[in-house]
């Protein structure tokens, strides 16, 4: 994981884990905290999904000005991207990952800027 020191929202982007595939399909959640976990429903997490494949805390996503970072927490069935399990990896916009039968898009995209007047 990043360290948390290093950890902080970018101020120019809207970040967005959505549930594409799955029983918790629609699911959609605005990152708003530089670290947030990943867990099946009343783990306590901070994205729940149904799913009894996925773990209690299953993974995590931390956030830095320039990365999205993805982190197994020794999850029992893994975390996968591209269909192979990972630890760790970085993600981009429009990369996909699987938690049990569950997969997950990130979208990264510029904040709208309003009229300034």
């Amino acid at each position: 994981m990043i360290p948390s020191s290093r950890l902080a929202l970018p101020n120019d982007k809207t970040i967005t884990i959505s549930v594409i595939s799955g029983r918790s399909k629609g699911l959609a959640h605005r990152i708003t905290k530089p670290k947030n976990s990943i867990g099946n429903i009343g783990s306590g997490a901070n994205i729940e999904i149904d799913d009894p494949q996925v773990s209690s805390l299953h993974c995590a996503v931390g956030i830095t000005e320039d990365t999205v970072r993805l982190c197994d927490l020794d999850s029992t069935n893994g975390t996968y991207v591209n269909d192979e399990r990972v630890q760790a990896t970085n993600l981009e916009h429009l990369s996909e990952f699987c938690v049990g039968s569950t997969v997950l898009l990130v979208t990264i995209l510029p904040k709208r800027q309003t009229d300034i007047r």
